[in-house]
């Protein structure tokens, strides 16, 4: 594109003769106007679509889109100035012109002005006779800036009358605000009040009577609404969102929040403001406010073997609890709580372990936190030297490029294998960081916990032992007496046993004062080392598992 002398000059050409020969240019057209300015100054898109139209026609534009938005620009994120630059970028790298009235009608922010300058599209403002390209001179640029900061500077400055107007009314005690849900706004003789819907205002007082009853959720409420024919402020259903805002609004009960103050409200009030403290301590849980609920130990932690349904529990005689399948299957049965506590317990048993083997894990998990520890002291000092040597030798290489004795494709090729293999170093000491031996304290710790858990348990009351309950079981299932459980890792280790007897068990076919399956002999795997051979009484048979720990025993297997 030419460059322009002035100008005026481009004022002459903005609206040139078209020619029949010349090829018909692409342009989008954009018009907008805000309820504030058409109210005040008269404009409406009809006018400025038909002034943009025109101009195409006698400029020869092909007009490929037409945007408009009904919108105030003072702020980003406009919807159909959004889909014109969206539509402006799929066209690249030559997009249509954009035609639009004047600087203030494309926008009135800085940054809706550096998004469409980066675009580098032409901009035509019709009524200023200006076109602004990448050939346009400094000084016009400058001068469209100057007009795009007075354009801000317009709306901040009535912004901010507005808001100083707000709090004078706010302190007058008035609602300065669109009026919420139940209210109306009127305007009279210059000044805006709010005044009571008649049509509903009195459902609005409805709900926060029903919630103070205490029978009804906010939910609840919600679909009664609905049900009534209540509707938002824009003809929309009604969600438990917009009931919780409602109940929570103090200006129903003649108070209101206004930045960041409480006033007391002059506008009607469609509540009492002792109601409207009732229900804001329901809402907040207050102890009195809520239903007496019962609870139970063992709700919510099994299913029935037969059907698959929820096991629920019954208080009778306000002294037994009984639990029973939620539907009634065919094979359910009522048992009793202590039943339940004790079959639970029945399982937990399965994790005591002799102290032997106890103490002998507890030992070898010790000293494998020690290696662990010195192992990751020597990778992290490996890595970090392999850190250093790599950034010396870019250092260096860079060196030798400078003086001339490597080329630079040569000196790139080497920094960039350099540059990977250091970053390799950084990403192993990173994770090395990540890696705590501490961890086998825990296991520790879970250990000690697996073996004291059955007279942990058996010390409390049923309700006390849902907490560790929850640890060691993910899903229990009841059927008839019996209870099935699945175990949570890593308890499920510490429950099994080979042939499936507790520690504290022997095998049916010995004798009395057997020991368990878990002997002291040594492991074929030696590392980390095992308790000696008379760790154990010398009785185990030879299908018996030798001694090992946790990993030894996952690698056994």
């Amino acid at each position: 594109m030419p460059r322009r002398p002035s100008r005026r000059g481009a004022r002459r050409r903005a609206t040139p003769r078209s020619s029949s020969a010349s090829p018909a240019r692409k342009a989008v057209i954009y018009a907008r106007v805000s309820s504030r300015e058409q109210e005040r100054e008269g404009y409406s898109i009809p006018a400025q679509l038909d002034l943009l139209r025109a101009y195409a026609a006698e400029n020869n534009f092909d007009v490929v889109e037409e945007f408009t938005d009904v919108e105030t620009a003072k702020r980003t994120g406009r919807t159909h100035f959004n889909r014109m630059l969206t539509f402006l970028r799929k066209k690249r790298p030559n997009p249509p012109a954009i035609l639009v009235e004047k600087t203030d009608r494309l926008y009135r922010n800085l940054k809706d002005w550096v998004s469409v300058d980066g675009i580098k599209a032409d901009v035509h403002l019709v009524k200023e006779g200006v076109v602004l390209s990448d050939d346009s001179r400094s000084s016009e640029k400058f001068v469209h800036g100057i007009k795009v900061l007075m354009a801000k500077n317009y709306v901040d400055n009535l912004s901010e009358e507005v808001r100083k107007g707000m709090n004078h009314k706010a302190a007058e005690g008035h609602w300065p605000s669109s009026a919420p849900i139940g209210y109306l706004n009127r305007r009279e003789a210059g000044r805006s009040y709010i005044v009571p819907d008649p049509e509903r205002a009195l459902m609005i007082r409805n709900l926060f009577e029903l919630y103070d009853t205490g029978d009804w959720s906010v939910s609840r409420l919600a679909k009664y609404a609905n049900e009534q024919g209540l509707r938002g402020k824009r003809g929309g259903k009604i969600s438990p969102s917009v009931v919780h805002s409602v109940l929570r609004n103090p200006l129903y009960g003649g108070r209101f929040w206004w930045g960041g103050e409480l006033y007391e409200g002059r506008d009607p009030r469609l509540i009492p403001w002792e109601l409207f403290e009732r229900v804001q301590a329901r809402l907040d849980g207050h102890p009195y406010t809520r239903p007496q609920r019962r609870e139970f130990a063992f709700t919510g932690m099994m299913t029935c073997g037969h059907c698959g349904s929820a096991i629920t529990a019954e208080r009778k005689k306000e002294t037994y609890t009984y639990y029973r399948c939620a539907k009634a299957c065919d094979g359910h049965r009522y048992v009793r709580e202590e039943k339940i506590s004790e079959a639970f317990l029945a399982h937990v048993a399965l994790l005591r372990m002799p102290d032997e083997v106890r103490e002998a894990l507890t030992r070898s998990l010790k000293e494998q936190r020690g290696i662990i520890e010195e192992d990751v002291r020597g990778r992290m000092v490996e890595a970090q030297a392999r850190v250093e040597k790599y950034g010396r030798l870019i250092d260096a290489a860079y060196e030798e490029k400078l003086e001339g004795r490597i080329t630079d494709d040569y000196f790139r090729e080497k920094r960039t294998a350099w540059e990977r293999l250091r970053t390799q170093a950084a990403k192993d000491i990173e994770r090395l960081t990540q890696v705590s031996a501490r961890n086998l304290d825990q296991g520790i710790a879970l250990l000690e916990l697996a073996n004291n858990a059955y007279d942990l348990l058996s010390e409390r009351p049923a309700l006390q032992q849902r907490e560790l309950l929850d640890v060691l079981f993910s899903n229990s299932i009841l059927t008839g007496t019996d209870i099935e459980v699945e175990w949570r890792n890593p308890f499920d280790f510490l429950a099994s046993r080979p042939d499936g007897t507790p520690n504290d068990e022997a095998p049916p076919d010995e004798s009395e004062g057997a020991c368990s399956e878990w002997s002291g002999w040594q492991d074929s795997n030696l590392r980390p080392p095992a308790p000696k051979a008379g760790a154990l009484p010398d009785c185990a048979t030879p299908r018996a598992r030798p001694l090992s720990t946790p990993r030894q025993t996952q690698h056994a297997r």
